[in-house]
């Protein structure tokens, strides 16, 4: 078995945590970071152009029924339009509630882009709707 000097062990290992030492306090800092207070990637425009208000929007990881906080901090009246600022780029399932409190949950969204504008009218809300009454 081959042994290295104790000089060349430490400066190796001092090579090693100087590469790695800003990854890792990167991840430590994120840890310790509030989810609000992370950066995001994603803001995300809903205009409503439906003659419903939109009263609720939940997201949760995709395939899971583990919905977040309400989205939305008021409701969206018809015609209007609410920005969502602070999502993280990555894929969700969003789920959408109106006045009379009908859900719409699609499923498998990608938001991972600036300036993403979703259109909401009457058609593609009650087909959202029917689907996720099945």
């Amino acid at each position: 078995m081959r042994t290295f000097p104790t000089h060349m062990l430490k400066s190796t290992a001092l090579c090693l945590a100087l590469v790695a030492g800003p990854a890792l306090a990167q991840q430590d800092l994120e840890a310790q970071m509030k989810p609000a207070e992370r950066a995001s990637d994603s803001q995300v425009e809903l205009r409503n152009n439906s003659n419903w208000d939109l009263r609720e929007l939940y997201l949760a990881p995709v395939g899971s029924d583990h919905w977040g906080p309400n989205q939305i901090s008021r409701s969206i009246r018809p015609d209007d339009s609410f920005t969502l600022t602070g999502i993280r780029c990555d894929k969700y399932d969003v789920k959408l509630v109106d006045e009379d409190n009908s859900e719409c949950i699609v499923r498998d969204v990608a938001m991972c882009a600036q300036d993403k504008v979703w259109r909401i009218n009457d058609r593609s809300l009650e087909r959202c709707q029917r689907r996720t009454q099945r």
